[in-house]
């Protein structure tokens, strides 16, 4: 335990602790970069004290929604790659500590045009890396994956090594394993103000004021107001809406059990989904982004949030939007029994930040994940134990840096 550290604490006064706390490493925010973190500077013996203003696998950020997907041949870029593979080697880490399956393999279908973002950006991803993959006809997904329906002059890339993060699973275990290892964790009151300094950084948690060497920050949508100087980076960084739906399969539900993840390009946005994880009873499907430009009625996604209050509830216009995607799917309803509703906090460029700002000595910095970093969350703390214990790390995050727009 580190200094002033005090022993567990029962009732409703349970995180009320000393007025001062010191210790190594501080971790803001137990979503999932920060739980890894927190896991991994445990396990190599930091003092370290993990903070969660709600608790951990919450539903109140980022990082809920039972199933996020993994993919190696990566349509962002292919500068991606060798981060998706050490992402991979680090979730099998994680699931050998935990003793738990937190990655389901199922391969992954992207599908559009030929021209297509997800079609093309895979196949160029793969080629750059010498990733296997297939190229499929609108009619060989037809016939490989009968679940889906592709519109004509559609095609499809399909690759093995992807498939489904399990995320509060995920979180809940990292958590586990840092408790075990030593770490601390303090829930249900959230950091109020985090002070850089070269030496001894400080965070106000409640009325607690925790000095630590370093202070690694990892608070999702809550970033940019608990440190203010990464707001405006290359531009600003913004948290917006998304609604994820799920869907009663109809008739023999057998395509959908043993399917791919998938995403798909279409004439205004592209939407990706899961097969399905409850025993062929429902998918899941949800928008990652719109097609600026494209006018068409019912609902849109992208309307700013304040973290303080969350995202607005999903709606009947969000269920008619998500109706219209899963027409693309066979043996479904044409509208989800449920929905959620989440935030992607979104960078000017959609990468990343991760590292150190030189104006904010003492902390290290993860966020802007732009609605596609859960299946990187492995690596990411991994790299921010790095940079928290030894102020460097060997994974490939040199396209994250957050002085790129400098």
């Amino acid at each position: 335990m580190g200094r002033g550290l005090p022993g567990p604490r029962t009732g409703p006064g349970r995180n009320r602790v000393a007025n001062l706390l010191e210790t190594d490493t501080v971790v803001v925010g137990l979503g999932a970069m920060g739980a890894q973190a927190l896991w991994r500077l445990a396990r190599s013996g930091v003092d370290a004290v993990g903070v969660e203003q709600f608790s951990p696998g919450h539903d109140r950020g980022s990082s809920h929604g039972e199933s996020r997907i993994i993919r190696t041949a990566y349509l962002e870029g292919a500068e991606y790659v060798p981060f998706v593979l050490a992402a991979w080697r680090a979730w099998s880490e994680l699931e050998e500590a935990s003793g738990e399956r937190l990655v389901r393999r199922t391969g992954a279908l992207m599908a559009g045009a030929p021209d297509s973002a997800a079609v093309a950006g895979s196949v160029a991803a793969a080629e750059h890396h010498g990733l296997p993959y297939e190229l499929l006809t609108g009619d060989g997904v037809r016939d490989r994956f009968p679940g889906h329906a592709l519109n004509p002059g559609e095609v499809g890339v399909f690759e093995e090594d992807a498939g489904v993060v399990l995320p509060e699973a995920s979180i809940l275990a990292a958590v586990r394993l840092a408790e075990a290892a030593g770490a601390r964790v303090l829930t249900g009151v959230g950091a109020t103000r985090i002070e850089p300094d070269p030496d001894r950084p400080r965070v106000l948690v409640g009325d607690t004021v925790i000095r630590a060497r370093r202070v690694v920050v990892t608070a999702g949508a809550w970033l940019p107001s608990l440190v203010p100087a990464v707001a405006g980076l290359g531009g600003g960084i913004r948290v917006e809406r998304r609604v994820l739906g799920w869907f009663r399969t109809t008739g023999d539900p057998s395509a959908h059990v043993s399917g791919p993840v998938f995403a798909r390009d279409g004439d205004d946005c592209t939407w990706y989904g899961f097969p399905s994880l409850d025993g062929g009873r429902t998918v899941k499907i949800g928008v990652h982004a719109e097609v600026p430009g494209v006018s068409r009625e019912g609902a849109q996604w992208g309307e700013p949030v304040d973290p303080r209050l969350g995202p607005r509830a999903p709606d009947s216009a969000d269920a008619r939007r998500l109706g219209e995607l899963a027409s693309g799917l066979r043996g479904v309803e044409g509208l989800p029994e449920r929905m959620v509703a989440c935030m992607y906090t979104m960078t000017s460029d959609e990468h990343f930040v991760i590292g150190h700002r030189r104006e904010l000595p003492g902390l290290v910095l993860a966020g802007g994940f732009s609605g596609h970093g859960y299946k990187f969350a492995s690596a990411v703390g991994e790299a921010l134990a790095d940079l928290a214990r030894d102020g460097r790390t060997g994974l490939p995050i040199g396209l994250f840096d957050p002085h790129r727009w400098d």
